[in-house]
């Protein structure tokens, strides 16, 4: 435990000095015992803001899921161990400033600014507990790392500032010091959508175009080339004069692939890193949509050149693909066509390659190369470029809730 005196308590000192020494010099003995009464505050100030401190343990408790840019909540709980004896069972006036700092993603790390929010605590019943809480926002993905918390009151006159540096003690759920704040989710638009659903309605038929339709029946809708003919409704067709066909429910168990790409063409400016963290949020963004939407499985690439590949979407595999994203940085190697090679059989999607730098000649070079690849031709055919760099992507996605 520490202690300093606060700027009110120097102002107090050095009047208190101050009328001593004058009291000193013109030897006036009333003066100075008052003087030396005017001391007995200033005392008492240090030995009850010391003992109010002691036997405090504090407990925090952190959101499951902390996303850039979005309001978060943390808990603070402090209790007060019930001491023997008639004085400073409780405590007043306490300050508990929560200090975090965000994890350094570059090479060497640089030094990151503390974070220090704080929870006033008015008054802690001894032996028990009381909760407070705070709010705040990140702006940056990444790692964050709890320090220990720093209890202080200025208790009873504020002459004296008592600190202490204590360790927490997380929740059950959140056990350990460090997390992960995740990329920021944004809201694809209809357009995108539209787009997919089109997609996908296209590569069902292309893959089950000989097979008979299964799933529950949606309704009918207007009849397109390559739609089979035993699938018309002869009763709507001779209602509504126009063929129409049998709509069914699409398998829900669909397959998802998404790349994101991490090379850096060497252009370190503040566009490409701007451009970069929005293919990080469309990426968290679509992920996270997928995993809402149902079943499937989901093959995806970030942060090494192998991939993975989840047999089902559920919201543990969502909090997997989040981390890597919110640790995420660009690099100099381009493992595109090693990731290309290893994309499952069971996958037959679309392949979404999101990039941040396509509109130079490097992302031409690339993809000549693996048109080149003759193992490469039937996922080239389901390869869908999405730019974040592009003039047209603000129609598909918008950054932030």
């Amino acid at each position: 435990m520490r202690t300093s005196a606060s700027r009110e308590g120097i102002y107090y000192l050095l009047i208190v000095f101050a009328l001593f020494i004058g009291a000193f010099v013109r030897e006036v003995n009333a003066m100075l015992l008052f003087a030396m009464l005017l001391l007995a505050p200033v005392s008492f100030a240090w030995y009850a803001g010391r003992k109010t401190l002691r036997k405090i343990t504090v407990k925090r408790t952190v959101p499951d899921r902390i996303f850039a840019g979005t309001p978060f909540t943390i808990g603070i709980e402090v209790a007060k161990t019930r001491t023997a004896g008639l004085f400073f069972r409780s405590s007043w006036g306490i300050v508990v400033t929560d200090r975090l700092r965000r994890l350094s993603q570059t090479e060497p790390p640089l030094p990151e600014k503390m974070l220090e929010p704080a929870v006033y605590f008015p008054y802690l019943p001894g032996g028990q507990t009381v909760y407070q809480s705070y709010s705040g926002c990140l702006p940056q993905r990444g790692r964050y790392r709890f320090e220990r918390v720093r209890v202080s009151t200025l208790f009873p006159f504020g002459f004296f500032r008592n600190w202490a540096d204590l360790p927490v003690e997380m929740s059950a759920r959140n056990n350990d010091s460090e997390f992960c704040v995740y990329p920021q989710i944004g809201r694809l638009s209809n357009r995108w959508r539209v787009q997919q659903r089109e997609t996908e309605e296209s590569l069902q038929r292309t893959r089950f175009r000989r097979s008979r339709q299964v799933g529950e029946f949606l309704g009918v809708r207007p009849w397109q080339q390559g739609d089979a003919k035993r699938n018309i409704h002869w009763r709507s067709f001779a209602k509504h004069r126009s063929p129409v066909v049998r709509q069914y429910e699409l398998n829900q168990n669909r397959d998802y692939a998404v790349i994101l790409d991490l090379f850096d063409s060497g252009q370190n400016n503040d566009a490409i890193s701007e451009h970069f963290e929005l293919a990080v949020s469309f990426t968290a963004t679509l992920v996270t949509d997928w995993v809402n939407s149902g079943s499937g499985t989901l093959f995806f690439a970030a942060n090494n050149k192998h991939g993975t590949i989840f047999d089902s979407l559920h919201y543990s595999l969502l909090d997997t693909v989040l981390k890597q994203l919110a640790s995420a940085v660009p690099g100099k190697h381009d493992y595109l066509q090693e990731i290309l090679l290893k994309v499952p059989a069971q996958v037959h999607s679309e392949i979404i390659f999101v990039t941040f730098s396509g509109s130079g000649d490097h992302l031409a070079s690339r993809l000549s190369a693996l048109q080149s690849d003759s193992r490469l031709p039937d996922v080239l055919r389901r390869f869908r470029i999405v730019d974040t760099s592009g003039s047209g992507f603000d129609e598909l996605f918008t950054a932030g809730q």
